[in-house]
């Protein structure tokens, strides 16, 4: 049978045994710090995901879009009728312009 000699193999199985306690104990610690980093990463992403989701419930959706088009429809008509209201009033102008003008010649040859 095997006979085992303290004074040597005490101190090689306490060694082996630090040797694993470090292993274990490195390797957890390893494990931890890389959860840490994962759940900082996680709570940045979270941020994130919340900037966005805010971001997004203040842009318009769907019917603001349609009622801003049906507007701008409208507004398009009024345009329309307006541009021909001006072009009446300019055509009036030119004609009150062409009377004045007129006058102010028959009242310089009439003096």
């Amino acid at each position: 049978m095997l006979e085992l000699d303290p004074t040597v193999s005490l101190p090689f199985i306490l060694t082996a045994g630090a040797m694993l306690f470090t292993w274990f104990r490195t390797r957890s610690s390893d494990v931890e710090d890389r959860f840490r980093a994962g759940s900082k990463r996680m709570d940045a992403l979270e941020l994130r995901a919340q900037a966005t989701e805010l971001a997004m419930a203040n842009m318009p959706d769907k019917d603001d879009m349609h009622s801003l088009q049906l507007m701008l429809s409208e507004m398009g008509g009024e345009m329309k009728a307006i541009r021909a209201t001006m072009r009446s009033v300019a055509e009036s102008q030119s004609r009150l312009e062409i009377i004045t003008t007129r006058h102010e010649d028959y009242m310089r040859e009439n003096k």
